[in-house]
């Protein structure tokens, strides 16, 4: 946790927004803009937001902005409290994952936990969507492993941090009727990974012409524009490098959800079925959402965590050890990525020493 705080505060990032820099920097700019809100202004946004129509896609920025802004005008505050909020989510779905009998000291159980983690503290970066993708993980635990309803209204509340998790309690409820019929969700899975290979060659409006509220269309009509998802898929040279291990990564991981699947009476921890069953089901969604690529691929990575733990409680250290070892390689460009990317939010002086960053950043 106090690396996660050290972080939030240390993330630096300017005003200036360009092509290819941190999406933190539109963030910094809400804050900036909202932070000196009065409780009359404030309400009014929220006012806005429950009316559905007038574009706000959720509250989470604004509301922590104003917070934040009652106190100091200090952006490393605002980053530091989305850090806190982001890693008590995480260490909170964390704990189920070390508290398993099979977890271990072993490499193959630091693998598995890399991936657990895989949305690390670097993604306050893009606090809404990843912080509601914790938020969403720990209330999977909590229902399907706890046996807690009540956290049901807590998934409810995960479209006011990202609007794309309106999707979530719909997941839920079909996940509700549906997890108990493994074969059927298996065979679904494997349809569903061989439409994603294709996936982004289709042009397909989700929604049609069904009337819905403003701020969710607008996202919707955003994610699946053509221009855009063609956009995603241009490049030269090094960029095709990246595809390449893009698609590696891809089925390699539905490769191991397979394996998994197949190997379910090896759980010895029957409680965690129900989080099989639902990894199945979000890969199903995931994959069944390709031909939106930010969609599917962003809900492909919130799967990750259950992914890890599935393997987890179904094989220990013990069994397909080399697929767990090959896992490195395949996550080798977004581990590239993911090192320039961090490079770009941190001065080196964090790396050095946090201490004096973090002293740094207290006037600044």
């Amino acid at each position: 946790m106090l690396f996660c705080l050290c972080f939030g505060f240390c993330f630096s990032v300017g005003t200036q927004r360009t092509e290819g820099s941190a999406d933190g920097i539109s963030m910094r700019i809400e804050f900036e803009y909202n932070k000196n809100l009065s409780p009359t202004e404030f309400r009014s946004c929220l006012s806005d937001y429950f009316e559905f129509d007038s574009g706000a896609q959720d509250i989470y920025i604004v509301t922590m902005s104003y917070l934040v802004g009652r106190v100091t005008d200090n952006y490393h505050f605002f980053f530091l409290a989305l850090a806190f909020v982001f890693a008590f989510f995480q260490l909170k779905c964390l704990r189920y994952f070390i508290e398993e009998d099979n977890f271990t000291n072993s490499t193959i159980c630091i693998i598995l936990t890399c991936l657990f983690l895989w949305n690390n503290i670097y993604n306050i970066n893009g606090a809404r969507f990843w912080t509601a993708s914790w938020v969403s993980i720990y209330c999977i635990f909590k229902l399907f492993y706890d046996k807690k309803p009540l956290y049901l209204l807590l998934a409810f509340c995960t479209p006011m941090i990202h609007a794309s998790f309106i999707i979530l309690p719909l997941i839920l409820v079909v996940a509700y009727f549906i997890k108990n019929f493994k074969n059927t969700l298996i065979i679904l899975f494997c349809i569903s990974w061989a439409f994603s290979i294709v996936a982004e060659d289709f042009q397909i409006q989700p929604f049609g012409d069904i009337n819905l509220p403003y701020a969710i269309s607008r996202k919707i009509d955003y994610y699946s524009d053509q221009q855009y998802i063609q956009g995603l898929s241009q490049g030269t040279g090094f960029f095709w490098v990246s595809q390449l291990f893009k698609i590696l990564l891809r089925n390699y991981v539905d490769c191991l959800i397979l394996i998994i699947a197949l190997n379910e009476n090896n759980i010895y921890n029957k409680k965690a079925i129900p989080i099989t069953r639902f990894m199945l089901i979000l890969a199903i969604t995931a994959n069944l959402g390709m031909f939106i690529p930010t969609f599917g691929g962003r809900f492909f990575v919130v799967n990750y965590s259950l992914i890890a733990y599935s393997f987890l409680v179904t094989f220990g250290d013990f069994k397909y050890q080399r697929l767990v070892y090959a896992l490195p390689v395949v996550w080798f460009m977004n581990l590239f990525y993911l090192y320039k990317d961090v490079a770009t939010v941190l001065d080196f002086g964090f790396l050095l020493t946090p201490i004096f960053s973090f002293i740094r950043y207290l006037f600044v």
